[in-house]
């Protein structure tokens, strides 16, 4: 895509965005066709598939041709004995299994381009599916806050109207007034957060960051079954970084079996034809070999370089090992956190906080609960209607890090 938008086709792609409901899994799709990042990690991948081949491809050969010619002047081919033409071509070639180590080091590489590829197709949809979670989570939250905002205005109104005729707190009012303008920055603030995630989801998509976007699905809960030790399994199967990591120490220990063989000497093939008018043509076949005179100083540090170099994959594929058990183990306890929350609040808090209010607002309609009850009973509910928005919201959220962090789907819509 270029540098310059066609701002007409935007605006009009733009209008019928905001028109339509953002939906996760259009936006999935839409992800791994347009993210740059992705398309940046496929041409390396491709770029790197190109590399096998070329590796294990003998040198390129020589071809010469030269005239000697004698006296210096002037030319005597045809006239002088001494003078010819010739022409040769050399070839060399590798000592046994130096090529075919170069090119599975390649295809490694290519494969370990291909587990970064994953990764980052991973990383990103782990990112979208976040971002898009957060973004429906505002929306709910800001519905919820329009709720409770008009309910109190409501209260606001007949609380003026009680002090106004003797039956009212003046202090009733006032801190009605406090509550309405609290919500009203608390809308702000999630009115603010809401921007701020649609650039984060267009950007993602590629997209305009301006361009608007449609009201998002409402959440709906994961099938989330599986077990930490299944979990444990699908990463040592699955995890592209464990995968990667796998990949580089195989890559690294085929190096030092390459490095090993630089002891031994490669192959230089010749072969030449001159040509004499005066005499019969001749020709010359020959070999040559390329002697590893310095290896004290070059093949033995090379070597050396690499038997640290499989050291240092040993370590990382452990580090990366530990790193990723860790993670699942921490996701799964947020995961099973939140799930228990959202129950909790979805079963019990919430219900028994409706009750509560509806039981209140009976009292105070009738002068039997005063007003400072009702408005507790009001924000208790409202914050548990936010809670089980939240903790929805970040149960998926560790639900998508884990299928990240394993490289398989955990859990089913």
């Amino acid at each position: 895509m270029g540098l310059w938008w066609n701002w007409s086709a935007v605006t009009l792609a733009m209008e019928e965005r905001s028109e339509q409901q953002l939906e996760l899994p259009a936006l999935l799709q839409e992800a791994l066709t347009h993210n740059p990042e992705i398309q940046a990690a496929q041409q390396r991948y491709r770029a790197a598939q190109a590399r096998p081949s070329q590796a294990g491809s003998l040198p390129d050969p020589m071809i010469e041709g030269a005239y000697h010619n004698e006296p210096i002047t002037p030319l005597t081919l045809g006239q002088s004995d001494f003078s010819f033409l010739r022409f040769g071509v050399s070839q060399e070639v590798p000592f046994p299994g130096k090529l075919s180590l170069h090119e599975d080091i390649a295809s490694q590489e290519a494969e370990r381009e291909g587990q970064m590829l994953r990764a980052t197709t991973l990383s990103v949809t782990a990112r979208l599916k976040t971002a898009f979670d957060e973004f429906a989570f505002t929306h709910r939250a800001l519905e919820i806050l329009q709720r409770n905002k008009d309910f109190l205005l409501d209260l606001q109104k007949s609380t003026e109207a009680r002090y106004q005729v003797g039956q009212g707190l003046q202090q009733d009012v006032i801190k009605a007034q406090v509550e309405v303008s609290l919500l009203t920055s608390r809308l702000l603030q999630l009115e603010q957060k809401r921007e701020g995630l649609s650039a984060t989801i267009n950007g993602l998509l590629n997209r305009p960051p301006l361009a608007p976007l449609g009201p998002p699905t409402s959440l709906h809960k994961s099938q989330f079954t599986t077990t930490l030790e299944a979990l444990r399994d699908l990463a040592l199967e699955y995890s592209p970084e464990l995968k990667g990591a796998d990949v580089l120490l195989v890559r690294n220990e085929l190096s030092l079996s390459l490095a090993q063989r630089e002891y031994y000497p490669d192959l230089v093939f010749k072969a030449d034809y001159m040509h004499k008018a005066a005499r019969l043509p001749e020709w010359e076949l020959g070999v040559g070999v390329k002697v590893p005179l310095y290896f004290w100083r070059k093949q033995r540090y090379g070597v050396a370089e690499a038997v640290e170099s499989v050291g240092e994959a040993r370590s990382t594929r452990q580090n990366a090992l530990q790193t990723v058990l860790a993670r699942i183990k921490e996701l799964y306890t947020q995961a099973r956190a939140a799930e228990q929350l959202t129950t909790l609040y979805q079963t019990a808090i919430i219900p028994q906080s409706r009750l509560s209010l509806e039981s209140t607002s009976a009292g105070y309609a009738v002068g039997k609960v005063d007003f400072l009850t009702l408005l507790n009973n009001v924000l208790v509910l409202r914050e548990a209607e936010l809670s089980y928005e939240e903790q929805l919201t970040e149960f998926e959220k560790s639900v998508a890090q884990l299928e990240e962090t394993v490289g398989a789907p955990v859990a089913e819509k």
